[in-house]
């Protein structure tokens, strides 16, 4: 009798918060909120197979009227192996082979244009290259600035096994990229719906995102948004999940997730967990904290109300590593110790997506750098500040120590200049020059800026950057537009040629000549006659009438640093002298070299750039000079060899 009652009582709360519908997580919209999404989706546990409906609201915000609408069927890069992705990719990506055992694909089975009226008008699907990751609809009427179209859409989608971010292994289900999804209307342009490329990610526009996902009810689901509503029907439940303002919709589920949240800063974090992982679990609520915490310090605060961290299978981890609007995947081993920071670094990653491609949506498919770099650049500051520049990526393992910004720079040296870093996606002549360019080599160029202007100014150029484009498509020329403005100086000379070009830039101290002044001979005319100097090698015999002018050693001596490559920026040149005085030199940078003469004591060391405040310099190795015997020499080479070392630590820790 009791049971009964309790049964009944949950059927009426349950009702009861259904008729008072998802939650409103923002009094006023921070988006424009221009394509909404409502979807219902079952996940066949056994077949990994997902069956969907979605009613699309999308409002045309340009100036252009919209006569068709084009979609993304990502899931069909992995239907065969002549689309897109495979081709470009031969079945690899990020160290993972995709399982020819267990194709996908996502079928659209029925699409329809919904009137005001409630009538429902066919839509005939045309796929514009044999890829299908691509569809294109014919409106029955032009879409007019400012107008709506409501489009219902049924789907079915066959999961792959795991492999380049979404899919099955085992039990988990990875749904990434697994509806219907819009391009991005850009007026007269026309629609940006580019297929699934290997190198690509994604753009899509901003909305509020209600999806119902029903599991076997012993299975766990972490999702985008906020869970409002839990349904239990027979072996299932329906899941129901609200989000705002963001660009696209991910979820997971497994039966024997570790569930586990705490709160930061008034944000809820959870995280699921692969049950061997579990030691890794304060590890991972240790990232996301710094990340809030860091990112409200130097950005803009969180503002979403909660931060999903999923834990995918060792057979899984091509779903690693990856970012969705609200949750993220990362990666942990119980082989990992303490000292290799691998989830700790993915985790900060991860969320920094949050920020650069989240909220500032930048065009992946075309200028992955303003994501890729600008969150690399950030990820590489928060573990710097957390664990020290030298140890954050590796932690005193066996005394070994790797640093963030020494692992970015040994994978730019390795292909410096074989890309610009504004470039389609697709066009990099490899998946490694992609990776390079877009992650490392955008990082070493914000890093560059950074040493520019300071750290003070840097952070208040790159919050006038996010705070003006957040919630838009910004591209390129709106960054350097931007951080010009805040740095109240022209940044274009020296971001453009970075930016846009693939010149390189190294410098080296070319020459140091010390020529002794030798000390007089003859006759001083100085004073009221002429007297004879102190003569040769007998500086300290008196001669009768010879001028009593002590002698101190002297030099004239003459120091050329050169700049080789097309790249011009400028550098600091430290020059230590014999009486341990040091002066500090600096060069625009422009000309082939430069030349410094100085009277005095002896030249005895010169370092271009001494602080490493130019990370793209190709070869430190020539930076400086130091005189034979000094003991300078060895303590160059010291640090020299350090660098080296950290390079090749970060080798080892890349291959594994």
């Amino acid at each position: 009798m009791k049971r009964t009652c309790l049964a009944f009582l949950s059927i009426l709360l349950a009702a009861a918060v259904a008729a008072q519908g998802p939650p409103v997580l923002f009094s006023t919209p921070m988006s424009p909120r221009d394509a909404n999404y409502s979807i219902q989706v079952s996940l066949d546990a056994a077949k990994h197979v997902l069956r969907g409906e979605e009613r699309i609201r999308w409002r045309n915000i340009t100036d252009t009227p919209a006569t068709d609408a084009w979609f993304h069927l990502y899931l069909n890069a992995f239907a065969n192996d002549h689309t897109v992705f495979m081709t470009e990719s031969g079945g690899k990506l990020r160290r993972d082979a995709f399982d020819k055992n267990h194709w996908g694909y996502c079928v659209v089975r029925s699409i329809a244009q919904v009137g005001a009226d409630g009538t429902r008008t066919p839509l005939v699907q045309i796929f514009p290259r044999e890829d299908h990751t691509v569809m294109r609809v014919v409106l029955p009427a032009p879409v007019p600035p400012g107008g709506e179209a409501v489009i219902e859409v049924s789907f079915e989608d066959q999961l792959p096994h795991v492999f380049a971010r979404a899919g099955f292994a085992g039990t988990f289900n990875m749904a990434g990229q697994w509806f219907p999804k819009l391009g991005v209307f850009q007026g007269a342009k026309g629609w940006n719906c580019h297929e699934y490329h290997a190198n690509t990610e994604f753009f899509s526009d901003f909305g509020v995102y209600d999806v119902s996902i029903t599991v076997p009810t012993e299975y766990a689901v972490g999702a985008t948004g906020v869970l409002w509503q839990e349904v239990r029907h027979g072996g299932e439940k329906t899941l129901s999940f609200h989000a705002e303002d963001v660009h696209d919709f991910a979820w997971a589920a497994q039966p024997d997730f570790v569930d586990r949240t705490e709160s930061w800063m008034g944000v809820r974090i959870r995280v699921l967990m692969q049950p061997g992982n579990r030691a890794s679990i304060p590890r991972y609520f240790a990232a996301v904290k710094q990340d809030l915490t860091d990112y409200a310090r130097w950005i803009w605060k969180y503002p979403y109300p909660e931060i999903t961290v999923i834990d995918p299978p060792m057979n899984g981890m091509g779903a690693g590593g990856m970012e969705y609007p609200t949750l993220i995947t990362a990666g942990a081993s119980p082989f990992l110790g303490k000292h290799i920071l691998i989830p700790e670094v993915t985790v900060v990653h991860e969320f920094g997506h949050q920020y650069w491609y989240g909220m500032e949506a930048d065009n992946e498919f075309e200028r992955a750098w303003l994501d890729e770099g600008i969150n690399s650049y950030y990820e590489a500051r928060i573990m710097d500040a957390w664990y020290g520049p030298e140890r954050s990526f590796v932690d005193d393992l066996w005394g070994w120590n790797l640093g963030e910004r020494a692992q970015e720079r040994m994978a730019y040296l390795s292909m410096p200049d074989m890309d610009p870093i504004v470039l389609d996606a697709w066009k990099y002549v490899s998946s490694g020059s992609y990776d390079v360019i877009t992650y490392d080599k955008s990082a070493l160029v914000l890093k560059t800026l950074e040493n520019m202007l300071g750290q003070k100014k840097m952070d208040e150029v790159m919050r006038a950057f996010f705070m003006q484009v957040k919630f838009t498509h910004p591209d390129t020329r709106d960054f350097i537009r931007i951080v010009s403005q805040a740095a109240g100086r022209d940044l274009s000379p020296v971001l453009e040629p970075m930016l846009y070009g693939t010149g390189t830039v190294d410098f080296r101290v070319a020459r140091v000549r010390n020529a002794p002044r030798s000390s007089p001979e003859g006759y001083d005319l100085t004073g009221a006659a002429p007297v004879l100097y102190n003569k040769g090698k007998d500086k300290n015999q008196e001669h009768k009438g010879a001028a009593k002018t002590p002698f101190k050693e002297s030099y004239d001596s003459t120091v050329v640093v050169e700049r080789r490559g097309s790249l011009v920026l400028p550098v600091d040149v430290a020059v230590t002298f014999s009486d341990d005085t040091t002066r500090q030199e600096h060069w625009n940078g422009e000309g082939r070299y430069t030349t410094w003469t100085f009277s005095g004591p002896k030249v005895v060391r010169v370092v271009a750039d001494p602080k490493d405040l130019v990370p793209l310099d190709l070869n430190r190795l020539n930076n400086a000079w130091v005189d034979e015997g000094d003991g300078a020499v060895a303590r160059s080479m010291t640090t020299r060899f350090r660098v080296v070392y950290q390079s090749l630590v970060a080798i080892l820790f890349n291959v594994l």
